[in-house]
């Protein structure tokens, strides 16, 4: 099934129709711009085509847009603000990982009780999701949210979206509360993860992460968007 979102807009400038995306896009945006209610321009994008199996790296200064950029990808704004564009999808579901892992979380319910209550999946898979991010252990399934780290509520987090198989999952600066050890971490685990068809985007200001992960790298600065080679991370784009 193909999702539309259509909203008016005019432009000088036309973007390549949306019939033109590429067979293997999984998100579509055409002539999208983002305003608040007085008219102010937070976020203008001609075109942008997610394929399967992108790992899109997107880098920018704080407040530059990337955060709302992956709004955009989900179809859903903050309040008080208004879209135009164009915006076609054909996945149904979107996992996200969060800045702040427990955020992902109930901080009250043991933790492979409901990664098996909100992914329904088998104890087993749990387990094995669970073994894949360090948390193996078993006395890890039976803890609280409230209970693990940093480090081990983000690596949670990851297994979530992993148990969860959306094709498309988005990350918004999910090593920024890390240290270096457990950065380097989950950096792995996405990696991971994400090596097949299954689509990652990560928003970061870690060049650590644009090196490890990017098969493609954007930079939004001041609202636009412009892709780099992924060999290419200079220090004023992060």
């Amino acid at each position: 099934m193909v999702n539309w979102l259509r909203n008016a807009a005019t432009a000088e400038h036309r973007a390549p129709a949306l019939e033109e995306t590429p067979q293997r896009a999984v998100v579509s945006l055409r002539e999208i711009c983002v305003q608040t209610a007085d008219g102010r321009t937070l976020l203008s994008i001609d075109a942008l085509d997610v394929c399967a199996g992108d790992r899109i790296v997107v880098t920018g200064t704080s407040g530059s847009g990337k955060s709302l950029l992956l709004s955009v990808l989900t179809g859903r704004l903050p309040a008080g603000l208004r879209l135009a564009g164009e915006r076609r999808s054909v996945v149904t579901r979107i996992g996200f990982v969060p800045q702040r892992g427990s955020e992902a979380l109930h901080p009250l319910t043991k933790l492979g009780r409901q990664l098996r209550a909100v992914t329904r999946t088998s104890a087993q898979a749990v387990a094995a999701a669970l073994e894949s991010v360090g948390l193996g252990d078993p006395a890890f399934a039976g803890r609280r949210p409230a209970e693990l780290s940093g480090g081990q509520a983000q690596r949670a987090a990851v297994a979530l979206a992993m148990l969860s198989d959306a094709p498309l999952v988005l990350a918004d600066e999910p090593t920024s509360a890390l240290d270096n050890e457990t950065r380097e971490g989950v950096v792995q685990l996405l990696a991971d993860a994400f090596a097949g068809d299954r689509t990652l985007i990560v928003t970061t200001h870690d060049a650590v992460v644009v090196r490890a992960l990017a098969t493609r790298h954007i930079v939004v600065r001041d609202g636009a968007l412009t892709e780099l080679p992924v060999t290419h991370t200079p220090a004023l784009a992060l």
